[in-house]
């Protein structure tokens, strides 16, 4: 029945909206038409019973939603007698789109200010994860929504509503290292600049947790409830390194119905490569006598770690033989040149040094040092970068070494991963229709303690072959190594294989998750899910997707790299995707 301060004309507006949003859900654009309709006859029927003249012409715009209001008073706002007419739902979706956004970007900038880097020190030592932890547990008190650690600070999880639970929304709260002297701002102090922001985890993964809680918070705030369980937002703090603690989770505790991860791409992602580490290692050692040799490699190093193509890559050498620093560098400077004539990209600087902890003027005390730049990526797209490694290797083979086990490792770079993405000359050839070829990238290059070791990520589709076939292939690749090297370079500790995980795509949560993208997106046309090299929490819970956050149209996806960042367009967008993901799955009476 309609209330006594409805107009006429909105106690027949009110069903006529109604039934349409029942028929379909409207677009984005849609929406905020509705929006405006509605309040322009909300105002309208404050004013009945005036006797002013209206004055003719264009009919006068309603006043906007102030933002800057907080709690329940902004929520008004969107109430149903502030918007009448316009489903809970809807109402829901204009106040995330309205005021969202700011909510987020400040969220998101609390978070990254929590050096919460993966590599620094375990989850249950690392002080940083401890002091995010009390900071959510405080967020989410403060909002009437539960909070608890699992594990030793491994996973932080926060609830909201009763029963089992129905939704989980995944993340993770651990970043990758940001090496100062790749990035052009401070990693850990975020900013604004030029409608982007910028910072470590900003979008991996950071800003998607924000975006779930912002809104968590705001549904609350307008009075909706989950039905039908709980809703979940689980937050592993160890997933750029072992996932021991979210494996423990997702193995222990009550599986949410529908898992969605917010750690990949749109539009839904139902299936992930395995991941493969492989290391290779040589001791570095006397070299071999050479009456051809000018230079001896005695150290080199490249990447910042596994997951990461490396941005930039050094190789120290000494005069060898009785040779001068000055034909070494010269001998350094004409490969160089050699390899800028096959690769016009090619960043290269050569300089000599001192060698530290030898004498200022005597024989040896001064080294030549060859330095690349490349561009760092995430190792699962690494054709989207530009390894550096790669380039040092190939001038690197150009030159007249000694041959020690450093010089093996380079020219096994130059031989057997310069140039080859798909671990073709390794050696593997299969192609997966879904999940496409396998991916492999040599990314970490270390010397220490007489041995230098080589890391390499690799990433394998779902096939027919089982893991005990795939480490065989990966004995074979080691094996052609250590030959072409004649024994000296060798596997090294901690080869690990996983296998590829693939949801159900034909559910009603991909169904669901791509109706949302689709009317946001504003495309008519079929879209389907996808597959993704890399790896995310997903593949731990049964049939879990990724939803999110990259989305080509709005730019070059920067997780891993340095400078970090993300459109405030794309956290809008993505803010208000989640939050109807939200309410269609976990608040809505009907839920799917």
């Amino acid at each position: 029945m309609c209330s006594r301060s409805y107009t006429l004309a909105l106690c027949v507006l009110a069903p006529v909206l109604a039934l349409a949003q029942t028929a379909q859900r409207l677009t984005p654009a849609q929406l905020r038409e509705q929006e405006r309709q509605a309040r322009l006859l909300s105002e309208k029927a404050k004013q009945r019973g005036e006797r002013a003249k209206e004055k003719k012409g264009k009919e006068a715009e309603p006043k906007p939603a102030n933002c800057k209001l907080t709690g329940s008073k902004r929520a008004a706002q969107f109430s149903e007698e502030a918007l009448p007419g316009i489903s809970s739902s809807d109402r829901y979706a204009l106040y995330v789109g309205a005021c969202g956004l700011e909510d987020v970007v400040d969220l998101t900038q609390r978070l990254v200010r929590f050096k919460t880097v993966g590599d620094d020190k375990p989850a249950a030592k690392n002080p940083a994860i401890l002091a995010m932890g009390q900071f959510l547990q405080h967020w989410a008190k403060a909002r009437g929504f539960g909070f608890r650690v699992a594990g030793r600070n491994d996973v932080f999880e926060i609830s909201w509503g009763q029963g089992s639970p129905r939704l989980g929304l995944v993340f993770h709260g651990d970043v990758v290292p940001a090496p100062p002297q790749e990035w052009k701002r401070k990693p850990f102090e975020p900013k604004v600049l030029n409608g982007r922001l910028y910072g470590r985890g900003v979008v991996d993964d950071k800003g998607p947790l924000a975006t779930a809680l912002v809104s968590l918070a705001m549904a609350k705030e307008l009075g909706l409830e989950p039905q039908k369980g709980k809703v979940l937002v689980i937050i592993g703090n160890d997933e750029e390194g072992t996932w021991a603690g979210m494996q423990e989770y997702a193995r222990t505790e009550v599986v949410p119905t529908y898992t969605i991860s917010v750690d990949s791409a749109y539009p839904v992602v139902v299936a992930q490569s395995g991941f493969v580490s492989l290391s290779l290692e040589a001791a570095v050692d006397t070299p071999d006598t050479s009456g051809s040799a000018i230079l001896l490699p005695v150290d080199a190093t490249a990447g910042e770690f596994l997951t990461q193509v490396p941005g930039s890559a050094s190789l120290s050498l000494l005069p060898y033989a009785g040779k001068s620093v000055e034909e070494g560098l010269a001998a350094v400077k004409a490969a160089v040149e050699a390899v800028r004539k096959e690769r016009p990209g090619l960043k290269a600087e050569v300089k000599t040094a001192p060698v530290p902890g030898a004498g200022k003027g005597t024989r040896g005390s001064t080294q030549i040092v060859l330095a690349t730049q490349g561009k760092a990526i995430h190792s699962s797209i690494p054709e989207e970068g530009r390894n550096a490694l790669w380039d040092l290797a190939a001038i690197a083979d150009k030159l007249p070494l000694a041959e020690n086990g450093l010089a093996a490792m380079l020219r096994t770079v130059a031989r057997r991963f310069d140039g080859d993405h798909r671990g073709e000359r390794l050696g593997f050839t299969e192609k997966d229709p879904l999940m496409g070829t396998v991916i492999s990238a040599a990314t970490l290059l270390r010397v220490k303690d007489g041995k230098v070791s080589l890391g390499i990520n690799l990433r394998r589709p779902r096939s027919e072959e089982s893991n005990e076939d795939f480490h065989a292939a990966l004995d074979h690749a080691v094996a052609l190594i250590n030959q072409e090297s004649d024994g000296r370079v060798v596997e090294g500790p901690g080869r690990y294989v996983g296998d590829a995980h693939v949801a159900d795509s034909s559910g009603p949560l991909v169904t669901t998750l791509l109706d949302i993208y689709k009317r946001h997106r504003n495309i008519r046309e079929q879209v389907s899910p996808i597959s993704i090299r890399g790896g995310t929490y997903a593949r731990l819970f049964p049939n879990a997707v990724d939803f999110g956050p990259d989305l080509k149209e709005m730019g070059a996806y920067t997780g891993h790299a340095p400078d970090e960042s993300i459109s405030l367009e794309h956290l809008g967008l993505s803010t208000q995707m989640l939050s109807e993901a939200i309410h269609t799955l976990a608040l809505s009476p009907l839920g799917r």
